[in-house]
């Protein structure tokens, strides 16, 4: 079953511009093959908003876990991991290596409607 995880990043404010960019052109320039390193990895949606210097991923899989597992093993995704690392100010783990920390959700127009609030 394909659930919906949503992670939060900061983003070092001088690295913003960098970040945005590279994600907005990363379809035409040196890391296009990422987009299939992600399919392959499961994820079946991947989207990223920004908020100021917050990078807000929103993720839809079959388990998130076992998905980052697969970028961790895909040696396509170390030069992304190098490039985007240093941009990071929390220093997030995109290979499964440590337990994945979304956010919780607290509300959910249509599940609530029908009576019940699932995690995902």
């Amino acid at each position: 079953m394909k659930k919906r995880y949503v992670l939060v990043n900061e983003i070092k404010p001088e690295a913003v511009d960098d970040y945005v960019q590279s994600h907005e052109h990363m379809h035409e320039g040196e890391f296009k093959e990422q987009l299939d390193v992600l399919k392959k990895a499961g994820a079946e949606e991947c989207i990223c908003y920004m908020y100021k210097n917050l990078a807000i991923l929103i993720y839809e899989c079959e388990d998130i876990g076992e998905s980052f597992s697969k970028l961790g093993r895909d040696p396509r995704r170390a030069a992304w991991e190098d490039f985007t690392q240093p941009m990071f100010a929390n220093s997030p783990k995109f290979d499964g290596s440590e337990p994945v920390k979304g956010l919780r959700k607290i509300f959910d127009m249509n599940q609530q409607l029908n009576g019940k609030l699932e995690e995902f």
